[in-house]
C-alpha cells in the first residue's frame, strides 16, 4: 500500500506492532495525492449502502477538499465565502431541478 493516509494513521498503526515507513510528500506530489483521494473518497460515498456510511464518507470528502483548500492558498472560511457567492448568484440545489435540453 502507497497513499495518502490522516495524519494519526502511522501512530495508530505503529502502537498496533504494524511495520509501515512514513514520509512526507512534497507540494507537488501532495496536491495529486489530495486528487487521488478525492476520487477514492467519492467513490466510496458513491457506494455507500445507507445514510450512516453516507454521512461518514462525506465527511472525509470535507477534509479532503478542505486540504485541497490549503493547498490552494484557502481556509474553511475562504471557501466557505466563496460557496456563498456561488450560492447567491447561481442558487443551490435545494429545489432539485431537472435540465433537459433538447438539440
Amino acid at each position: 500500500m502507497d497513499k495518502l493516509v490522516r495524519d494519526l494513521i502511522p501512530e495508530q498503526l505503529a502502537a498496533k506492532g504494524v511495520a509501515a515507513q512514513v514520509s512526507r510528500y512534497d507540494d507537488a506530489a501532495f496536491l495529486e495525492a489530495l486528487r487521488a483521494k478525492l476520487v477514492e473518497e467519492s467513490v466510496e460515498y458513491y457506494a455507500a449502502r445507507d445514510d450512516s456510511e453516507a454521512i461518514a464518507e462525506l465527511a472525509d470528502l470535507m477534509e479532503v477538499i478542505l486540504a485541497l483548500a490549503g493547498v490552494h492558498g484557502a481556509d474553511e472560511a475562504a471557501l466557505n465565502e466563496a460557496r456563498q457567492k456561488k450560492l447567491a448568484a447561481r442558487g443551490g440545489f435545494h429545489e432539485r431541478f431537472r435540465l433537459v435540453i433538447d438539440d
